[in-house]
């Protein structure tokens, strides 16, 4: 599977942070830094399909958070495509009756 990787900035909205995009075949992968005290970061992502999420959103950075907000949305970007390529988003077959 193709990887492309395509960061955009979406528009701060009322203190929530800017949120990037990152294409991954099919599927977008949606990220967002998020501020802990002390100047710690966590992220979150979402995985979305034709702007479907097919994964809600799921939180790295563990309990102290990491240093850098780069880093943090670095590792969730990591952590989504390790999801797409263990199967996150493919529906499974119905059982046959």
């Amino acid at each position: 599977m193709a990887h492309l990787t395509f960061a955009t900035l979406i528009g701060c909205i009322g203190g929530i942070m800017p949120e990037q995009i990152f294409l991954y075949g099919v599927y977008s992968i949606h990220v967002r830094p998020v501020e802990l005290q002390g100047s710690r970061w966590d992220a979150e992502y979402e995985i979305r399909h034709h702007d479907k999420a097919v994964q809600a959103w799921k939180t790295v950075g563990g309990d102290d958070g990491l240093i850098d907000r780069a880093e943090a949305v670095e590792l969730a970007h990591q952590r989504a495509v390790s999801d797409i390529e263990a199967g996150a988003g493919i529906p499974t077959p119905r059982a046959f009756p």
